[in-house]
């Protein structure tokens, strides 16, 4: 029996880089272990210094503002939106996030749990 939201991450996941080398199968693996998570805008995904989820996001849609703190003001470092992927760094380095991550407008993401 196919699995229709699964099927419409796979489709989604395929046009994004390192995803858009993965078979048809692989890709299904990945999308039938996802989970989505919505955040509103301004909402924080993490914090910098806070530690490291067991997840890796993908942005289905909106954006979401990396930055750090400069004295009292927040500067943003980078932004991601569509197909960027976000939690790879910190996990793969054990280290605690080193930026904050904020929604600047809805942001859909599709969350990935990392099992090693």
């Amino acid at each position: 029996m196919k699995n229709p939201i699964a099927e419409r991450i796979n489709d989604f996941l395929k046009n994004y880089p390192p995803f858009s080398s993965l078979t048809y199968q692989e890709l299904l693996l990945i999308a039938k272990n996802c989970n989505v998570l919505y955040l509103e805008k301004n909402e924080t995904l993490f914090k910098i210094h806070d530690v490291t989820h067991s997840l890796f996001y993908v942005v289905h849609s909106g954006a979401i503002g990396l930055s750090v703190t400069s004295d009292t003001d927040d500067v943003l470092i980078d932004k991601c939106d569509e197909g960027d992927i976000l939690g790879l760094r910190p996990f793969f380095a054990k280290d605690n996030y080193l930026m904050t991550a904020k929604a600047r407008e809805k942001v859909l993401f599709m969350l990935y749990q990392l099992k090693f």
